[in-house]
């Protein structure tokens, strides 16, 4: 019962990470498996004695996150082929409705020079690594997945699957999110939905760094600098709103449908991050 148990709630998480704006990490949370899920992330290579019962609790929660993900990208590929800019509206809803339990994580928010310069500086790098990733949005489109498949390509993936491992594990932030905002989002979907090994291999390469890194950090950074690290958080958050926005359709009943799809998914965001245990 408790390997089923386990299973599902990794394939809640894993649902989770396939949409931008929900975080995989806030799902662990509300879960109630995420403190041990750092754990044993963290400490797998150094706690010899609980590293069968860490390798057994990781292979219940990640067969479960991957058969979700399988499954669910063919969902997210249908709807971002054919109602791109929706989508996108309701990516955008799930990220502002975010804001709200990130702020509230840790109790004294109070803004000071420290806050504001560490909230600059995630706005910013969000920004940077926008106008400097290589445009490769329209790849999918043009091309079958890997016949589009080059060098400058994985090393990217590796970067980009780092940035995005890092961020499943944050509470408040998505890792799919991040492949996003790097233009990697669709490409990845649509190779998990066509089985597409070789880019997922280089993705899955900077994944394992980036949680198995993050994982060693975020424990430390969350007990020296709660507040700081959570500004940080706030500054990637708000600035990836300028990415991501597809404007808006040209027909008054169309936009009417996109705001209505927008506070849909502000609402539902709002709602799961502030579920109890968050």
């Amino acid at each position: 019962m408790e390997t089923v148990k386990l299973f599902l709630k990794g394939g809640v998480i894993g649902i989770a990470n396939v949409i931008p704006g929900v975080s995989g990490g806030t799902m662990a949370v509300v879960l109630g498996i995420y403190e041990y899920l750092i754990e044993a992330i963290g400490n797998f290579f150094v706690n010899k004695t609980k590293r069968k019962e860490y390798f057994l609790f990781l292979l219940k929660v990640l067969c479960g996150t991957g058969a979700a993900i399988l499954i669910f990208s063919w969902v997210m590929d249908y709807l971002l082929t054919n109602y791109p800019v929706y989508t996108y509206l309701f990516f955008i809803g799930l990220i502002l409705g975010s804001i709200p339990s990130i702020y509230k994580t840790h109790p004294d928010m109070k803004l000071n020079f420290a806050s504001i310069l560490t909230f600059m500086f995630g706005a910013a790098l969000i920004l940077v690594i926008f106008f400097l990733a290589p445009d490769r949005t329209e790849t999918v489109e043009a091309t079958e997945g890997v016949k589009a498949f080059d060098l400058p390509q994985a090393l990217f993936l590796i970067l980009s699957g780092f940035l995005s491992g890092g961020s499943m594990i944050m509470p408040g932030i998505s890792g799919s999110f991040i492949l996003v905002l790097l233009g990697q989002y669709h490409y990845i979907i649509r190779s998990v939905k066509n089985l597409e090994l070789l880019p997922l291999i280089f993705l899955g390469i900077g994944i394992a760094i980036g949680i198995w890194s993050f994982a060693k950090m975020i424990d430390v950074l969350l007990k020296r600098n709660p507040k700081e690290t959570f500004y940080f958080i706030l500054g990637l958050v708000f600035a990836s709103l300028v990415p991501i926005f597809p404007g808006l359709p040209a027909g008054g009943l169309e936009k009417l449908i996109a705001l209505f799809i927008a506070i849909t998914a502000f609402i539902l965001s709002y709602k799961l991050g502030a579920r109890p245990g968050k």
